[in-house]
C-alpha cells in the first residue's frame, strides 16, 4: 500500500472489475472508478485526476525528459513539414525560457497560469502586447509537442495542458471606400529625400505592397500563403490558385485551391509578363526579382498615411470573408475558399454578417399552422406603448 504522501494512485478492485483512483484529501481516504479495465487507460485517467487536483503527475518518465527536448523534437520531426512552421518556431522561441529547463511533469495549470503572467509581464516590458489568444496559441505548441512525444513513444501518458479561455475574435473589416484609400496610398506613398536634407517628400511606387492588398482581397488567403506562393501554384488557363506548396504535409489547416476573379487576372497577367522566362519557381510577389520575406513593417507604414486604424494584413482576408457574407454566400462555401476544415469557425466569426442566416429557420416558424393557431388563441391582444 503505498503511503499517503504519495498522492492518488490506482488500484484494481476485483468486485468491481474495473480500476480505481484511490487519494486522501484532508485525512480520509477518498476514491472514484476509472469506469476501465484496460491499465493504460487507468492511467489517462489518474493523470487527468492529477491535474484537476493540481497535483504533480508522478511519471517517471515524464519526470526525466525536458519540456526543452520535447519542444526541439517537435520542432525536427512536425513542425518542419507543416506550413506554419514559422509560426511554430516563433511561438517555441517564447515558449523555450519559461518552460524549457522543466520536466513534463511541472505541465500543470497552476503552472500554466504563471505562464500567463509572465508573457504579459515581459511583453509589457518590452513596449508590446501579448493577448490570451497569443499565448493560448502558445501554450497549444506545447500541447501539440507533448502528444507528439507520447505518440512516439518517449512519454508515458500525453499530460493536458491548460489554455486561457479563446478571446472573441477581432471584427475589423474594411469598407470598399478604405480599401481604395489603402490602394492610393500604396500605389504611390511618400519619403523624405535624402538629397534635400529629408525636407521634402518625393514619391514613388510599390507594386509589391498594391499587389500584395489586391492579391489577399481577391483570394481570402493569410500572409504566409501569399509570401510564399510561386508561379508554378498559379494556373492561368484554367484559371485557379492552388495555395498549398508542392511536397508540404496536409494538415487540418490546408490551404484552399481558389478560381482566380477576372479583375485579378489582369494583375497576374502583368505580373507574369514582368517575370523571367523560366520563372516556374519564382515568387509572385516579389521586390525587383526577390522574395518578400517581410511586408508588415511597409504595410504599417502605408495604413498610418491612409489613416487607417486596427488593419494587418490579416485584415484583408477577414475583408474578403466579411464581403462574401453580406453578399449571401452560403456560410460552408466561404469556409471552403477560406480553407477551413469545418464551417464552426466560420459561422462563429461571419454567421452575423450573413443576411440570410438563420433566415429560413425562421420562415419555417412562421409557417407552422400550430405556431399561428397557439398565437391567435393566446389572446394576448394588441401590443401597449
Amino acid at each position: 500500500m503505498p503511503k499517503r504522501n504519495k498522492g492518488a494512485y490506482l488500484k484494481w478492485i476485483k468486485a468491481r472489475n474495473c480500476w480505481y483512483i484511490l487519494w486522501y484529501e484532508h485525512g480520509r481516504e477518498r476514491k472514484k472508478s476509472t469506469g476501465t479495465r484496460n491499465r493504460i487507460e487507468a492511467d489517462q485517467a489518474l493523470t487527468k485526476h492529477n491535474v484537476e487536483k493540481d497535483q504533480p503527475v508522478d511519471i517517471v518518465s515524464s519526470t526525466k525528459r525536458n519540456i526543452a527536448d520535447v519542444l526541439a523534437a517537435y520542432a525536427d520531426e512536425q513542425a518542419v513539414h507543416v506550413v506554419s512552421r514559422v509560426t511554430i518556431g516563433f511561438n517555441i522561441k517564447s515558449l523555450i525560457p519559461f518552460w524549457g529547463h522543466r520536466p513534463v511533469s511541472d505541465v500543470r495549470p497552476v503552472l500554466c497560469r504563471e505562464y500567463l503572467k509572465y508573457r504579459k509581464e515581459l511583453a509589457r516590458k518590452e513596449g508590446k502586447t501579448a493577448s490570451d489568444g497569443t499565448i493560448s496559441r502558445e501554450l497549444g505548441v506545447l500541447s501539440a509537442a507533448i502528444r507528439h512525444d507520447y505518440k512516439q513513444g518517449r512519454l508515458a501518458l500525453p499530460i493536458p495542458v491548460w489554455k486561457p479561455a479563446p478571446s472573441t475574435p477581432k471584427d475589423r473589416w474594411l469598407t470598399r471606400e478604405e480599401v481604395v484609400r489603402l490602394l492610393k496610398t500604396a500605389r504611390a506613398r511618400q519619403r523624405p529625400n535624402a538629397k534635400k536634407g529629408g525636407k521634402r517628400m518625393h514619391s514613388f511606387s510599390r507594386w509589391h505592397l498594391s499587389f500584395f492588398i489586391l492579391m489577399a482581397l481577391y483570394t481570402a488567403a493569410r500572409k504566409e500563403a501569399l509570401l510564399t506562393l510561386q508561379w508554378s501554384q498559379v494556373d492561368l488557363e484554367r484559371g485557379i490558385i492552388d495555395l498549398n506548396k508542392a511536397g508540404e504535409k496536409i494538415t487540418n489547416k490546408r490551404r484552399a485551391i481558389v478560381p482566380i476573379p477576372r479583375r485579378l487576372m489582369t494583375f497576374l497577367r502583368i505580373a507574369k509578363s514582368r517575370a523571367s522566362e523560366n520563372c516556374a519557381d519564382k515568387y509572385v510577389i516579389n521586390y525587383y526579382g526577390r522574395p518578400v520575406l517581410r511586408i508588415d513593417q511597409s504595410f504599417r507604414r502605408v495604413v498610418a498615411d491612409a489613416g487607417l486604424k486596427d488593419v494587418t494584413p490579416h485584415t484583408l482576408r477577414h475583408t474578403a470573408a466579411t464581403w462574401m457574407a453580406q453578399a449571401g454566400v452560403p456560410l460552408w462555401v466561404i469556409a471552403k475558399y477560406l480553407g477551413h476544415s469545418s464551417s464552426r469557425t466560420t459561422e462563429r466569426v461571419y454567421a452575423h454578417h450573413n443576411p440570410s442566416f438563420l433566415m429560413e429557420a425562421k420562415e419555417a416558424l412562421e409557417r407552422r399552422p400550430e405556431m399561428r393557431k397557439l398565437v391567435s388563441s393566446s389572446n394576448l391582444g394588441k401590443p401597449t406603448l
